[in-house]
């Protein structure tokens, strides 16, 4: 909180005010080195060297660290630098190289290739329904593959689609994805349709699933999605209903019958809640006890121990 100054107000000539410092509190920064002897000082301090270098330690470098590869390992640092896009490009070109070998048969494809090529052509031909498969000249997306030495990709197939399509190369159906009446276009008539735009994006085709309501959808589901789970309401029943048939049982077992007469012994049951002894005095005894002189009486005396147990579980 600023404090009234009598000195420094009615003295401004003669006061000594402090100025203001913006860098006042702030972090001290180590001096990064601007000339070649600060740079050769650090390195003689790190151990710096002019040795390879690989791309991880560069993006894990100090500006200054950087800055000395750049003066005195400047092969080394290029390099390291050029490192990831020569294993994308190898990469690349082993890829080219493996398809060449596939087009040009002189490999067979794998199980898992074969199955991989199956899956990219059969959800290229979900996605584009237009796509007029029949037609021997929409077989230009592949050979388009087969120039570029490109693999048989989903995402290969879409290239290769729309470059083929914007050159009119290719056959749609336009009526297939309800684009008007025609079934078959190309060539400056494909590049000319009015509705070009739509005929060279992907579509979703309606499967027989899709086609299905939801409760035919469950009928031939029914094995899977049926709730074999039971009803609280019913489970509540059941249980009512065993219970009776237990206590009717036990009733038959304990029932003894002479003529028409009969007499059913359903043995002793306990009185009252919590259950109270039938003999007076031992009742008297727990009644006329403190809580404390209870607990003590349960832990000292076995038998005054055994028979509160015993009257707790119902004299059983």
């Amino acid at each position: 909180m600023p404090v009234f100054n009598q000195f420094i107000s009615t003295r401004p000539r003669t006061s000594r005010r402090q100025k203001d410092s913006s860098s006042a509190g702030a972090a001290k920064v180590p001096r990064v080195g601007v000339n070649k002897s600060d740079l050769e000082a650090q390195a003689a301090q790190y151990g710096w060297s002019a040795r390879q270098l690989t791309h991880a330690e560069v993006r894990a470098m100090s500006s200054s660290e950087l800055r000395w590869h750049e003066i005195y390992n400047a092969t080394n640092l290029e390099n390291a630098l050029a490192l990831p896009g020569i294993a994308k490009e190898r990469k690349e070109i082993n890829a080219q190289w493996a398809a060449k070998s596939l087009w040009d048969d002189r490999t067979q494809p794998t199980p898992e290739q074969a199955a991989a090529i199956a899956n990219a052509l059969e959800r290229f031909k979900q996605t584009y329904p237009q796509f007029i498969q029949s037609r021997a000249e929409n077989g230009i997306i592949l050979l388009g593959l087969k120039d570029r030495n490109m693999p048989v990709t989903f995402e290969n197939l879409v290239e290769s689609f729309e470059d083929c399509a914007m050159r009119g190369l290719v056959h749609l159906n336009p009526s297939a994805i309800a684009l008007g009446s025609q079934t078959d276009v190309s060539g400056d008539e494909l590049l000319h349709h009015q509705n070009f735009h739509k005929l060279i994006q992907p579509q979703k085709r309606i499967s027989d699933v899709d086609r299905l309501s939801a409760d035919e959808y469950y009928e031939q589901n029914k094995e899977t999605l049926a709730d074999r789970r039971t009803p609280p309401i019913i489970q509540a029943r059941n249980a009512k209903a065993a219970s009776t048939a237990a206590l009717f049982q036990q009733t038959e077992a304990s029932t003894a019958k002479s003529g028409s007469t009969g007499v059913t012994d359903y043995g002793h049951e306990p009185r009252g809640v919590p259950p109270s002894s039938e003999k007076y005095s031992f009742q008297r005894l727990i009644n006329s006890l403190s809580a404390e002189d209870f607990a003590r009486r349960v832990k000292e005396d076995p038998q005054f121990a055994a028979a509160i147990d015993k009257l707790q579980n119902g004299n059983k």
